[in-house]
């Protein structure tokens, strides 16, 4: 099965939506019922696998920053849902653990609706967005959990935002949590060959 054929029989929108309302995407404040245990402290599932666009600059610094930690790199080669049928399904089964994404918009649909097949549900998603402007790069936050760390990633001026962000979700703890919510924006300046959208995720164990 390829993309195409799976984004036409799931009947997933394979476009990047259009402009999102701000009081959708705008902050919100942190989670009150935020786990009080320091996430310092928990032992984290690790990050088995990443599927990057290997065009793009930005999402092979974020493979290279996961490759790092002892994750296994699956470039998208314009279709993802045959590595979600085949090596990376072969992967995951061998090794369990969480599958991170720096991708298109339509590769994430492929990789969401995959993963949910696996058992594993969207902690985070993260939208990238330069449509607006030639030299500033919008990154819209959602996660299950508390986004403080992550939006703090964007602020790291040492680390391209990409390897910052990679870093970042290593250390993005578990929560029960049924629903993506506390919604940040943070801007960046515009990545050099930054194609205008891109999308990041972070899928995880839906049972916890």
């Amino acid at each position: 099965m390829n993309r195409r054929d799976f984004l036409k029989g799931a009947g997933a929108a394979a476009i990047v939506p259009a402009a999102i309302p701000s009081a959708i995407w705008g902050s919100a404040a942190a989670n009150a019922n935020a786990a009080s245990e320091p996430a310092a402290s928990r032992i984290l599932p690790p990050i088995a696998a990443i599927v990057y666009d290997e065009r793009y600059s930005d999402c092979k610094l974020f493979a290279d920053a996961l490759i790092r930690q002892g994750a296994v790199a699956f470039p998208a080669n314009g279709d993802s849902a045959q590595l979600w049928y085949g090596s990376l399904r072969d992967h995951l089964a061998r090794h369990a653990g969480r599958v991170a994404g720096l991708t298109t918009y339509a590769d994430f649909s492929v990789s969401q609706a995959c993963g949910r097949e696996l058992n594993l549900a969207t902690l985070y998603e993260g939208a990238h967005d330069a449509r607006a402007s030639r030299s500033v790069l919008t990154h819209r936050i959602r996660t299950r959990g508390d986004e403080s760390e992550i939006a703090a990633a964007f602020a790291n001026s040492r680390l391209p935002w990409a390897e910052s962000l990679a870093n970042a979700l290593c250390r993005l703890p578990s929560t029960r949590d049924s629903a993506l919510r506390n919604m940040a924006t943070v801007t960046t300046p515009r990545s050099a060959g930054h194609p205008g959208y891109l999308t990041s995720w972070l899928l995880a164990a839906a049972n916890v």
